[in-house]
């Protein structure tokens, strides 16, 4: 059940309202229909068998004695026309219980044919809609490596404008990763790979990230770190927290946001909360479904599919982190996810933390950059050429082969596409084709937007880091600053 407060504010204490709801939930082991009529029949069979004993055990038993011969016969003659009757209404039964047994199969038969080509059509669905958002992503993803670029180096009234197409672009990239995401949570292909890691790693990109978001709005993102160790799966727990932070900034028009979190026993809460339009406590259960969103948001002409909240449920549920939320019309929302707590013991640093990477140079760092994409490519070399980095970009190992000696020369850094033409190798085989032929392997980060265990072990097992499309340059930029942390060190 959730629970409103009086107020709503970022900067104040938080409290969450708890209430244990009861389960009174009819018993899903009721017997249906079908059951209830094979039941009966089943009984009127054995009471007929029953009566059938009983008259062939009277006649077996009875007592003629020679005086009575006529009444001995007749009472005889009166049994087993009796048997014959009650024998013929049990073969009736048997054929009636037959005929019913057979139907149910066959309506069972067609459930189950209709049941496999709607999950058919579903996945069918699913996978239309990952080659139309991965075929979508392309041209978007090289469109926002070219502003990002121009941003950096524009003068004021250019970067205002082009403040604007980033936001249209992050707006229709939004779109796109939305309706992917919602796809494959309905064909229930989306699993969590769930290990320990600092919590801090993960807010720390969202937080930068979002307060240019809320600064381009006028809006202040008050962020509270957190040093605390959680067991989720990152990549899954990254979703829930922007679509929050990506509504808090939508339905916020002024005020701020806080993103914050705090220990709770063995549990760490993540908090998202806002000074914007609020929820009306009878629309608190609808804005968790599918294309529904508030009265709220309606009101004041919101854009969105509806989808963004639904998403966050599913996953959370898939996560098994318990979400609640608290609203008051026009004074804000409080949603908060509840994560396990994991020891020091379970963790293996993996990464550099945000703080330890700030203020890393990418200044020389040379990368070399294969993608089918030639619009990416160039939006690539645009884009990491104003860190610094000295790039060298190639559509294929081919062509990468005839501009350096892949055997002999130096780099830093292979950033290599997952998904090539069809007809190459994918960018793990590539990768393993040019460091083959090296004494001292490349590092290699592979752009990917598969998600899947499969390819996270593969990544694994050679030593590959991951990002993931849609590619935010702040986050590439993180990335290969590790890879050039490791050539400074």
């Amino acid at each position: 059940m959730w629970t409103a407060c009086t107020s709503i504010t970022p900067s104040q204490e938080w409290s969450l309202d708890e209430s244990n709801g009861s389960d009174n939930a009819a018993d899903p082991r009721e017997d249906s229909p079908w059951e209830l009529h094979e039941a009966r029949l089943m009984a009127e069979n054995s009471r007929l068998r029953r009566i059938c004993d009983a008259l062939i055990e009277r006649v077996e038993s009875s007592n003629m004695t020679p005086t009575a011969p006529y009444g001995a016969f007749q009472h005889s003659v009166v049994l087993a026309e009796q048997v014959r009757e009650r024998t013929q209404a049990l073969r009736e039964v048997n054929q009636q219980l037959l005929a019913e047994i057979e139907e149910r199969r066959r309506v069972e038969q067609q459930l189950r044919e209709a049941r496999e080509k709607a999950e058919q059509a579903n996945l069918s669905k699913t996978r239309f809609v990952a080659a139309v958002s991965h075929d979508l992503m392309q041209p978007l993803n090289a469109a926002r490596l070219f502003t990002s670029a121009l941003q950096e180096s524009s003068d004021a009234n250019s970067a205002f404008q082009l403040s604007h197409i980033s936001t249209a672009l992050r707006d229709l990239e939004s779109l796109i990763t939305t309706l992917s995401d919602a796809s494959k949570l309905d064909a229930g292909v989306v699993t969590a790979e769930v290990g320990v890691f600092p919590l801090r790693d993960l807010l720390d990109v969202l937080a930068e990230e979002f307060r240019q978001q809320a600064e381009q709005k006028g809006l202040r993102l008050r962020y509270v770190p957190s040093e605390r160790l959680v067991r989720s799966d990152p990549q899954l727990l990254s979703r829930i927290m922007r679509n929050l932070l990506s509504n808090a900034i939508r339905y916020t028009h002024s005020g701020s946001i806080l993103l914050g979190s705090r220990r709770h026993q063995d549990q760490v809460e993540i908090v998202v909360a806002d000074t914007g339009i609020g929820i009306r406590e009878d629309q608190l259960g609808v804005i968790f479904e599918e294309f529904k969103r508030g009265k709220q948001a309606a009101r004041f002409h919101e854009r969105g599919l509806g989808l963004g909240l639904a998403i966050v449920e599913k996953i959370s549920q898939i996560l098994a982190h318990p979400l609640s939320v608290s609203s008051i019309p026009d004074k804000g929302s409080r949603f908060t996810l509840t994560l396990p707590v994991a020891q020091p013991s379970e963790y293996v640093a993996r990464t550099l933390s945000a703080d330890e990477l700030a203020g890393q140079s990418l200044a020389g760092l040379r990368t070399w950059v294969v993608d089918n994409d030639e619009a990416i490519c160039l939006g690539m070399k645009t884009l990491l050429e104003g860190w610094g980095c000295e790039v060298v970009v190639a559509e294929s190992l081919a062509a990468l082969r005839a501009k350096v000696d892949t055997s002999r020369d130096k780099a830093d850094v292979l950033l290599m596409d997952y998904h090539l033409d069809p007809d190459m190798d994918d960018g793990i085989t590539v990768a393993r084709f040019i460091n083959d032929g090296r004494a001292v392997p490349l590092p290699v980060l592979l752009v990917t937007a598969d998600r899947s265990a499969d390819l996270k072990k593969r990544c694994a097992r050679n030593g590959y880091r991951q990002v993931y499309k849609p590619l935010k340059p702040l986050k590439l930029k993180m990335a290969l600053q590790q890879f050039a942390h490791h050539r400074d060190s």
